[in-house]
């Protein structure tokens, strides 16, 4: 599939994800973490049945990492607390 096919097709997804995630929400903001656990959960099984479990984690690990660095760079590196190494 050439790259532009595979963009459109995540795109489709995560418009369809979405809609469907609102739509289970349903307006209810206590269900928000429910439906965003079940789309992590689906995320993992496919990542999982993909990849197998060590590269899966990889890329959780990845993604973690990503929200990190973005959150470093909105809050000035001030947001975390820096750990202390002994």
């Amino acid at each position: 599939m050439a790259d532009n096919q595979k963009l459109s097709k995540i795109i489709e997804v995560m418009q369809n994800a979405e809609d469907l995630a609102f739509k289970m929400i349903n307006g209810k903001d206590e269900d928000t973490l429910v439906v965003a656990a079940g789309l992590a959960a689906v995320t993992r099984n496919l990542y999982i049945g993909a990849l197998g479990a060590e590269q899966a984690q990889k890329v959780f690990e990845v993604m973690l990492d990503s929200f990190i660095v973005a959150d470093e760079i909105y809050f000035d590196g001030s947001y975390y607390e820096k750990p202390t190494i002994h």
